[in-house]
Formats: structure tokens, C-alpha cells, sequence
């Protein structure tokens, strides 16, 4: 009987290799072709060697190769390329566009490439539903509406803000003006020793209520030109119209402020400023009888109505104090409705993707032994995904155990540093808290969880414990815990620092081997503080986290 089953091992090994050495053929046509040739090459790998070429005659070309099961790459010219896996003893016949060699047109003779066919449709159907879905997006009337809305409104809010501080400068100007005329003039004239002095502030004063008030009549010309919204309304939308025409109404009033103070006297400064100019250019200015005559017209013509004018800045303010909370509103609800616009969209396109990843892994899984697998694994981050990665690779590592890639995934996930690398499970830890009661990790499944390694000795952990123990306090009610291990070997220090530091959550553990704990070598920690942060699923999501990073982190995972 055992000699029956040695000479039964021995065919099966025997009837394997003759598989396994078995010639494989590709027969290919190129829609759309430019190239003359291509080369049969490996995938990955420091040396890539070049294991078959062939010439493209017209649009087809031929190989015969004698390769183990693997993914190669198939080299067309300016660096394009795709991956076909060679299967033993297959006669595969493919159609490929050139002008796409990432999409398989058809394929035949090969299951494993029917699968990579498939698979790469799938990846591309995600794509193709993204950028469908964002066409559609930017086409839409409301989002379209409101985007425009929200930008012309904003410049339009930041251009009125704008002018408003102009004109606020320009009444400032005005007062100290009133306040220097004030001071300078005695029963309706100025005072001999104060002419030349009253004349320079008088034309410095004026000079700046012009430059200021400028901006307001180029903005009185041109706001109807840059910011028209009398276009078509959206129906629904009353309240948000209702506070938009009261802002224009409240804008317009406290222009209408504006011009019926300043810009009454504003052709008077104008004039003013002109006979003085004019006066400086032909060197008249100088002379002190044409500063008094100048400066008496000021005290004369512009002096009694400077009070009425500066009265009204007090108005002009209020009307803007009116406004900022609607700005504010109309800013906020018309971004708020181009989001809601937007998540609509993004439902749609979340409902998609999660059917097309959801047909992924399912694929991924149902052929988690073929060597093909390995062109898609990586669609789905490892960090995420490590149980479907562990799935994958073991079932690999069965079939494929001396295969590069797998061979160095397979050490990778049976090494220390992947048991507690972000998106793995993290590991059990059972040990006694102070009072000597078993507490386990596995027991907080379903809160957000932060596992913290300290010690009484350690300077940083303790300097840190306070942020630490306020994140607590936060976010305990809302299912944030902390599982506490210290590598002291002192039990009394252990117990005075979490009275002392208020560590006040009641898993608190350590076996008192100090480094050499299980804990810590069960993490791989060789240094302190560490801390992991769990996601509800026991998942690690986040490594040595601190301050304002660690509750930000806490805070997003306990509202999710």
C-alpha cells in the first residue's frame, strides 16, 4: 500500500512538471495599431528580463513561450505596455486596442485572462461612473446657479466691504478737517498766525476725503455692469431672496447716506482742490495773500456744512452693522446649497462605487489562489483591508509559496511589525490591573479605544497624561475608553502615578517586567510613550498619536 502511494506521488509530481513546462501561446490582434513590435518581459523585479519579442505584422503578432504561471508584461513602444498572465500549456487568443492597453477587447483559451478581463472593466466602470457622474454635476442647473451665486456674491460682499471702509475713511477725514477748521477759526475767519498751517491741513484733509470717495462713484458707475442678480430665481428659495432684497435695500439706503452727505460737498472740495492745484502749478501758491483768499473760501463755502456731513457717519455704520449678519447668511446658505446639490451626486456615485467594490472583492476572493490576483489586491489598501489581504495571500502562499511577491507578503504578514501595523486587528493583551482582576482588550470591542504604554519613570508619558485624561473626560459618554499598560516593575510607583496623574479609566494593566513585559513585546514596543488607537472594530487605525492630533483623531472615529 505504501509503495502504491510513493508511485502515485511520484506521477502526480511527475505529471506536474510536464504542466508546468507545458509551451503557452499567445495569439494576438491590435485594433487601431502603430506598433512594430513587442516584447515579452517580466513584471516586477531589479532586473527585468526580456523573455520573447516578435514582430507585429500588420496587426497581429505570435509568441511561443515555455514560462511557469506568473504575471509578464508585454512591451509595445514609447513605453507602453500591459500585464497578461502566462498559464502552462494555454493557447490564448486576445483582441487589444492600442490605443487602450489596459482594457482587453476580448479573450479566449484562458480563464485567468477572461478574469483579468473582467476585472479590469469593473475597475474601469468606476472610473467611467465618476467621471459620468462629475459631467453631470457641472451640467447641473441649481449647482450651476448657486456656484455663481456664491462666488458673484462674495466678490460682490468683499467689493461693498470695501467701499464702506473708503467711506468710513472719507468721514473720518472729513472730521478731523471740521476739527482743524474748528480750531483755527475765530468769528468766521482764520487766524492770521494759523493760515499756512490751516491751508496744508485744509489741502491734506480734502485731498484724502477725494481719494477715498473715488472708489465709491466708480463703484456707483460700474455695480450693475459686474454684479447683476435680477436673473431667473430658484422656486423655493423666499427666504433666502427675502433677506437678499432687504441687503440691497439696506445697501442702497446707506449709499443714498453716503451721497446726500459726502457727496454734496464733494464738487465743492473738488473745486477747492482744483483752484489750489491750479495756484501750485503756476507758482502762485507761495504767496500768502492767495493762501488766505483760498483758505477763507474753505472757512467760507465748505466749513458749515462739514458738522451736518460728519453727523451722518454714526447713520452710515449702523446700516452696516445691519448687514453683516445677512451677508453672513446669504454667504452660508448659498454654499450650503451648492453642497446639497453636490451630495446628491455623491450619493449616487458612493451607491456605485460600493456595488462596483463590493463585486471587486467578491472576485478577489473567489480567486484568491490565482497568481492573477495580484494585479488587483492592491485596489484595496492593506491598511484597510487586512483581513481580505491575510485571506488572499495565505491561499497564495499555499499554491505559490516560492513566488517573490507572495513569499515577501506572506513574511511581511507573519512579522511582528504587521500584527500591529495600521489596519491590522489589533492583538489580545490580558493582564492584571492593581487590584490583581484579569482585564482583556477584546472586552472594549465596539468603543473607540486608545491603547497607551507608560510607566510611572517614563517623563514624556507623564507630561503627556493630562492631554491624555482631558480627551477622556471629552469623549468617554460618547464610547472613548483608554486600555493603559504600564511597564513598571514597582507596583506601588505604578499605583501613586495614576492617582496622582487622575488616570481616573479603570483599565489600567501590567505584568511588572518592566521591558521585559509581554505587553510590550506582543507590540513590538522598545520605547515609551506608544500609544494605538482602535477604531469600534478593534482595527488600528492611527499610531503614536499626541496633543491636538490625538483628540482630533478620537474625536472623528467616536462620531462616526
Amino acid at each position: 500500500m505504501k509503495k502504491y502511494c510513493l508511485l502515485l506521488s511520484v506521477l502526480s509530481l511527475i505529471v506536474n512538471l510536464l504542466i508546468a513546462q507545458a509551451p503557452s501561446k499567445l495569439q494576438v490582434k491590435l485594433l487601431n495599431n502603430h506598433f512594430q513590435q513587442v516584447k515579452l518581459t517580466g513584471a516586477y523585479g531589479n532586473a527585468i528580463q526580456t523573455y520573447a519579442s516578435a514582430d507585429i505584422i500588420g496587426d497581429k503578432f505570435n509568441m511561443t513561450v515555455s514560462l511557469p504561471n506568473d504575471i509578464y508584461r508585454l512591451d509595445f513602444a514609447n513605453g507602453s505596455s500591459m500585464l497578461v498572465v502566462i498559464t502552462p500549456g494555454e493557447t490564448v487568443e486576445m483582441t487589444l486596442d492600442a490605443e487602450n492597453l489596459q482594457q482587453i477587447v476580448s479573450v479566449t483559451g484562458s480563464e485567468t485572462m477572461g478574469y483579468v478581463q473582467k476585472m479590469s472593466k469593473l475597475a474601469t466602470s468606476r472610473k467611467e461612473s465618476v467621471d459620468s457622474i462629475n459631467q453631470e454635476l457641472q451640467k447641473d442647473r441649481d449647482k450651476v446657479y448657486w456656484s455663481e451665486f456664491a462666488q458673484k456674491f462674495n466678490l460682490y460682499r468683499q467689493t461693498n466691504d470695501d467701499v464702506d471702509g473708503y467711506l468710513l475713511n472719507a468721514y473720518d477725514n472729513m472730521d478731523t478737517l471740521c476739527r482743524a477748521l474748528a480750531a483755527s477759526v475765530a468769528n468766521g475767519k482764520v487766524k492770521g498766525n494759523m493760515v499756512e498751517q490751516c491751508a496744508d491741513v485744509a489741502n491734506r484733509m480734502m485731498k484724502k476725503v477725494q481719494i477715498n470717495y473715488n472708489p465709491f462713484e466708480n463703484y456707483q458707475d460700474n455695480v450693475s455692469r459686474y454684479y447683476d442678480f435680477s436673473g431667473k430665481r430658484v422656486e423655493g428659495e423666499n427666504e433666502f431672496y427675502r433677506v437678499f432684497d432687504q441687503y440691497q435695500s439696506d445697501l442702497t439706503k446707506r449709499h443714498q447716506i453716503a451721497q446726500n452727505s459726502l457727496g454734496k460737498v464733494m464738487p465743492k472740495v473738488k473745486e477747492l482742490l482744483a483752484e489750489r492745484d491750479d495756484m501750485a502749478y503756476n507758482n502762485l501758491w507761495d504767496k500768502k495773500g492767495n493762501q488766505a483768499k483760498w483758505v477763507a473760501r474753505v472757512v467760507t463755502e465748505l466749513y458749515p456744512l462739514l458738522p451736518d456731513v460728519v453727523k451722518q457717519k454714526e447713520a452710515y455704520g449702523q446700516q452696516m452693522r445691519n448687514d453683516k449678519q445677512a451677508t453672513d447668511y446669504l454667504v452660508a446658505q448659498s454654499q450650503a446649497n451648492v453642497s446639497e446639490v453636490v451630495a446628491k451626486y455623491q450619493k449616487a456615485y458612493n451607491e456605485i462605487d460600493a456595488y462596483i467594490t463590493s463585486r471587486l472583492r467578491d472576485e478577489i476572493k473567489s480567486h484568491k489562489d490565482n497568481i492573477a490576483v495580484l494585479m488587483f489586491l492592491d485596489m484595496f489598501p492593506r491598511e484597510q483591508n487586512a483581513v481580505l489581504h491575510a485571506e488572499v495571500i495565505t491561499a497564495l502562499h499555499d499554491k505559490f509559496p516560492d513566488h517573490a511577491i507572495v513569499k515577501d507578503r506572506w513574511n511581511y504578514m507573519n512579522s511582528p511589525a504587521s500584527k500591529v501595523a495600521v489596519g491590522a486587528i489589533a492583538p489580545e493583551l490580558e493582564f492584571p490591573d492593581p487590584d490583581g482582576k484579569m482585564r482583556k482588550l477584546s472586552d472594549l470591542r465596539g468603543k473607540v479605544v486608545l491603547v497607551d504604554f507608560w510607566a510611572s519613570w517614563c517623563g514624556p508619558c507623564r507630561r503627556e497624561n493630562p492631554n491624555v485624561t482631558r480627551i477622556y473626560n471629552l469623549y468617554h459618554d460618547k464610547g472613548f475608553e483608554i486600555f493603559s499598560v504600564s511597564l513598571d516593575r514597582d507596583a506601588a510607583s505604578w499605583k501613586r502615578a495614576i492617582e496622582a496623574d487622575k488616570l481616573v479609566w479603570p483599565n489600567h494593566v501590567s505584568d511588572l517586567k518592566q521591558w521585559q513585559s509581554k505587553a510590550a513585546a506582543i507590540y513590538g514596543v522598545s520605547s515609551i510613550p506608544s500609544t494605538f488607537l482602535l477604531d469600534k472594530e478593534g482595527r488600528i487605525v492611527q499610531r503614536n498619536l499626541r496633543g491636538a492630533d490625538l483628540e482630533r483623531a478620537v474625536k472623528q472615529l467616536v462620531e462616526q
